[in-house]
């Protein structure tokens, strides 16, 4: 049994609510570009690279123009992109008991830092799509930011919503757990945090490592 040392996270449902950003974003792309794939379609695909849900979405073809569009329009909205209520609190919670915390993300990097301009608390390692390593559902982000954090795998935990966070744990070996209030369901039988609150409880925990 390992207790945890380094807790990561998604950005997107997970630590902020940026459903809206993202709609603005993706109507842009419907406007300026005459892309007929509706947000829905986008959305359901969301926490992996852009480029992965381009090829997902059909629109391969198109990705380079989609991705400037849309993310001229989110890095605009980034900076007013909300933090679901309760989760700085219990970030400062852990950072206080001495857990290092961590973002693994697929948001672009500047639009990452801006949104996470808002937090007060110190993040020891933040992982975008910019490296040259794939994104999730690889294990590569979390691993580099493990290594990053001088941590092992052993003693981190991924706390996200989509299946693909859970997959991208699975792959490294990590602990895994979904944040009920986020985007995507329940992947199989993950252990799920309920509310944002819960989050704080992540210095008391001790569960064993991931098979």
């Amino acid at each position: 049994m390992t207790g945890c040392r380094l807790a990561l996270f998604d950005l997107d449902g997970v630590l902020v609510d940026s459903r809206d950003a993202m709609q603005e974003a993706w109507e842009a792309v419907q406007r300026d570009l005459g892309v007929t794939v509706g947000f829905a379609a986008y959305f359901r695909e969301i926490g992996r690279p852009f480029a992965d849900i381009m090829q997902r979405l059909g629109l391969a073809d198109e990705a380079e123009q989609i991705e400037r569009v849309y993310r001229a329009t989110a890095l605009r909205t980034a900076p007013r992109v909300p933090a679901f209520p309760g989760v700085e609190a219990a970030l400062a919670k852990l950072a206080v008991a001495g857990v290092k915390l961590g973002v693994v993300t697929s948001k672009a990097r500047p639009q990452t830092y801006w949104t996470l301009s808002q937090f007060d608390v110190p993040f020891e390692t933040v992982q975008t799509p910019e490296s040259q390593h794939p994104g999730k559902p690889s294990p590569w982000p979390l691993l580099i930011a493990a290594d990053e954090a001088r941590t092992g795998v052993d003693e981190a935990i991924f706390i996200g919503d989509m299946d693909v966070d859970c997959a991208a744990a699975r792959h490294a070996g990590m602990r895994f757990l979904h944040a009920a209030w986020g985007y995507g369901p329940r992947p199989g039988n993950a252990v799920q945090l309920q509310t944002p609150d819960e989050i704080s409880s992540l210095v008391r925990l001790d569960m064993p490592a991931a098979a």
